[in-house]
């Protein structure tokens, strides 16, 4: 395990390419609201904000530039570091935290809020006092930390707002080439086989398809990143009994519906396609051999579901994504992604100007990957953020994350779904993703009411 040893902490792949593209695509941030079921003290919100970036020396990193490739830096804790957390933590009084509109256009401003990474201290908070349900708009930098990283920031926030001791977290900054390469030198050659043969594939199927997709207009340059709060009325209680009659995870489930969605768009076409991109923990699948820990910062992968046939029954539909999801994380496991990731892993010996003109071309001629979008399950977190039996707990959880494609969120709380998708903004309007997600909300209800009429699963044993 790389631990650093001073100030100096490198950069992953995934960190490297968030930092040639930084200010190209605004910013990559991850704005997360965080609703409390009681009121709470300011001066207590501050303290426990400003632990936090003691605890977590990453907070307050800066990125800057050596002399072959650019590196986290991390500032002294002093006063430097109270000056800036300063300017991060303000206090927005003002916003109705009833009003689901006013929250939205809130969390939508700090989605798009740039942040100057070279100073350090790329964490912003914003805190609505309220005599019964406080709430906290937390908000960090892609580039520091993965979902996975925010959700344990969360939970150290709730610790500290409880009166629990809040956790130091260790800076690790290992490859990410141990979650995909062969364990042994002697199965290289055949596992990076199987996984260029999986590409060369699956580029060629993508080829014979019309990729189904929210309605989109080609914008030559990065602008706004539109968000939509959106519950689902549909409750997750029936989900999740639907879902167990076709014997499904509850996430597959999920991405079943918007698949179905987007198929939905072209009847009769029989090559239409719903592609989604589904992430994925690479902390899984590090070697216990490697002796890895928590990992934090940026350890995440992907694979693509490419669901076809607008006219599959349901219970066919969900069949075809569970056997797909599947397969996308055994490839994983079995070590056949590694074509992909091990040349994405040249990127910083490219440098960042080169890296960052290949981001803006992509861009200017419409040659990022085309997908339906990006979905990422968060699931039902109440135990993960909050932990038991505390008195001040979280009770309403809208996480968010700048994309390039449209990237809906599935989060459960308090058995409702709520789907915040993010997505560009001058490519696509409100209305038409408003359409999307109406039309969505129909496929749940239609999908739960299929099932209803489908036999109980068998008992087990």
């Amino acid at each position: 395990m790389a631990f650093i040893t001073n100030d100096i902490i490198p950069l992953n792949r995934t960190e490297f390419g968030y930092a040639a593209i930084e200010g190209l695509a605004a910013g990559v941030m991850q704005p997360y609201i965080l609703r409390f079921n009681a009121p709470l003290d300011e001066a207590l919100v501050r303290r426990v904000l400003r632990q936090l970036v003691s605890n977590y020396p990453k907070l307050r990193a800066m990125l800057e530039a050596g002399p072959h490739r650019y590196h986290f830096r991390v500032l002294p804790d002093n006063h430097v570091v109270d000056q800036l957390f300063d300017l991060a933590f303000q206090v927005d009084a003002h916003i109705d935290v009833d009003d689901p509109v006013v929250l939205e256009a809130w969390h939508r401003r700090m989605l798009n809020e740039v942040v100057p990474l070279e100073r350090g201290i790329g964490m912003r908070v914003r805190f609505v006092p309220h005599p019964e349900r406080a709430v906290i708009l937390f908000a960090v930098p892609h580039i520091f930390g993965d979902g996975m990283t925010m959700l344990n920031l969360v939970n150290q926030i709730v610790r500290g707002l409880n009166g629990l001791p809040m956790e130091p977290m260790a800076i690790e900054a290992p490859s990410m080439l141990g979650s995909v390469a062969p364990e042994h030198w002697w199965q290289w050659p055949r596992q990076v086989w199987r996984s260029r043969q999986h590409k060369v594939a699956e580029a060629r199927l993508l080829k014979q398809l019309n990729v189904q997709q929210i309605p989109r207009r080609h914008s030559p340059n990065f602008s706004t990143t539109g968000l939509r709060h959106h519950p689902v009325p549909t409750g997750t209680k029936a989900m999740r009994q639907a879902a167990r009659k076709l014997g499904v995870s509850m996430n597959t489930f999920q991405v079943a519906a918007i698949a179905q969605t987007f198929l939905e768009q072209a009847p009769n076409d029989p090559k239409a396609a719903a592609v989604i991109r589904i992430s994925v923990n690479l902390r899984r699948y590090y070697p216990e051999s490697a002796g890895h820990g928590p990992l934090w910062g940026n350890h995440v992968g992907a694979f693509l579901v490419i669901e076809r046939d607008p006219r599959k029954p349901l219970l066919e539909r969900v069949r075809s994504v569970d056997a797909l999801t599947k397969e996308g994380l055994a490839r994983f496991t079995r070590r056949e992604m590694c074509w992909t990731y091990l040349l994405e892993e040249l990127m910083p010996w490219l440098g960042r100007t080169l890296v960052g003109y290949v981001g803006v071309q992509m861009k200017r001629n419409d040659r990022f990957p085309k997908i339906s979008g990006h979905a990422t399950s968060i699931g039902d977190v109440s135990s993960v953020i909050n932990p038991p039996d505390v008195p001040v707990r979280i009770d309403r959880f809208m996480p968010s994350v700048a994309s390039v494609a449209p990237l809906p969120g599935l989060v459960e709380t308090d058995g409702q779904l709520f789907i915040p998708l993010s997505w560009q903004l001058a490519e696509t309007s409100f209305e038409d993703v408003d359409d999307f997600l109406r039309r969505l909300d129909k496929t749940f209800e239609r999908m739960v009411a299929e099932a209803d009429l489908l036999p109980p699963p068998p008992a087990k044993a």
